[in-house]
């Protein structure tokens, strides 16, 4: 009695697994496949990458039942990269039959795969690989212009697509101006010089800047994350009292340090201006201090910025006014010469 009973009962198990694994496999041929077609790795922002490297991308696919054929056209920026290499890869132990157009001026990289046997694929897998040629600084969408992918039938597989992105970092410092007060004075003045300096690159960066009197270093200073495309400026204070007096011109030099992979070198440097350091009380910067000095200081009595007689180099106290302070200067240093 038993016996008979649970006959039926495993006949309508059977019948019920059976048809869920049909209701299962039917779903799962009918419903959204949630294929995708994507770049890998989907950013390339390296600062170490330059022009003249390579970089390598996988076109991947996840998700896809039954793809007997898969075409796209991927575009890019023919400024920044070219194509060096498209290789097929193997997928479920074939290589596809392909076909691939690549064109650099343009900017694109077409490729039809066909597959002998059609495949399902339900992991990440690679379908190319494509080799770049970095040509030059900037920024590259890997762009999914057209795709189609389709099944052993020839019916189109709905999919999406998923875009690549590479960027290319300029890394770039320039002295871009070198400001100095005074362009003739005495030896043992405090000079203030002014260096603006610019972060002409695509991230922040620290450096150092140096400040030179012809060969001979001044100072250096310490630039923190300076933000790309802006500048900043720093002003040095030149004591020029261990300086020795010249009648010939001190040229002014700022460098900036250099970077790594850094894109211009020659913009680091910059000479922009030049210094007259006289010895006290040389008025007339001769080398000499004697008559015509007291002559030129004559000349500008009682003058102050802005009158017709005004003369800044029989100034030498730095008061503002030509007055007997600035011949006592120059009668404290009579016959003094180079």
């Amino acid at each position: 009695m038993r016996g008979k009973i649970r006959t039926p009962l495993v006949t309508a198990m059977i019948l019920f697994v059976t048809l869920s694994l049909t209701l299962t496999t039917l779903f799962a041929q009918t419903s959204p496949s949630g294929t995708t077609l994507y770049v890998d790795p989907p950013s390339i922002e390296d600062p170490t990458i330059l022009p003249g490297d390579s970089i390598v991308v996988k076109i991947m696919i996840d998700a896809v039942v039954n793809m007997k054929n898969c075409e796209f056209n991927l575009t890019f920026n023919p400024n920044v990269l070219s194509v060096r290499q498209v290789t097929k890869q193997l997928v479920q132990g074939q290589y596809p039959n392909t076909n691939v157009d690549v064109d650099d001026v343009v900017g694109y990289v077409w490729v039809n795969l066909t597959y002998t046997n059609a495949v399902t694929i339900n992991t990440n897998t690679a379908l190319m690989e494509i080799k770049f040629f970095v040509k030059g600084y900037g920024t590259s969408p890997l762009h999914f212009e057209s795709s189609a992918i389709k099944d052993n039938a020839g019916t189109p597989i709905p999919h999406e697509t998923q875009d690549g992105f590479v960027r290319i970092f300029v890394r770039n410092i320039a002295i871009q101006d070198v400001s100095v007060l005074y362009h003739e004075t005495y030896v043992g003045r405090v000079i203030p010089i002014n260096v603006t300096v610019l972060n002409d690159g695509d991230i922040p960066e620290s450096f150092s800047v140096s400040l030179f009197y012809n060969s001979t270093l001044i100072a250096t200073q310490n630039v923190i994350d300076l933000l790309p495309k802006e500048n900043t400026t720093l002003t040095f204070n030149w004591d020029t009292n261990t300086v020795p007096p010249s009648l010939d011109l001190y040229v002014i030099r700022a460098e900036a340090s250099i970077l790594p992979n850094e894109a211009n070198i020659a913009d680091n440097t910059l000479e922009d201006g030049t210094v007259k350091l006289k010895i006290v009380g040389d008025v007339n910067g001769d080398g000499i201090v004697d008559i015509g000095d007291l002559t030129a200081w004559d000349a500008a009595y009682l003058s102050q910025p802005g009158d017709p007689n005004w003369n800044e180099q029989a100034d030498l106290n730095y008061d503002g006014y030509v007055d007997k302070a600035d011949a006592t200067i120059i009668l404290e240093h009579y016959h003094e010469t180079l």
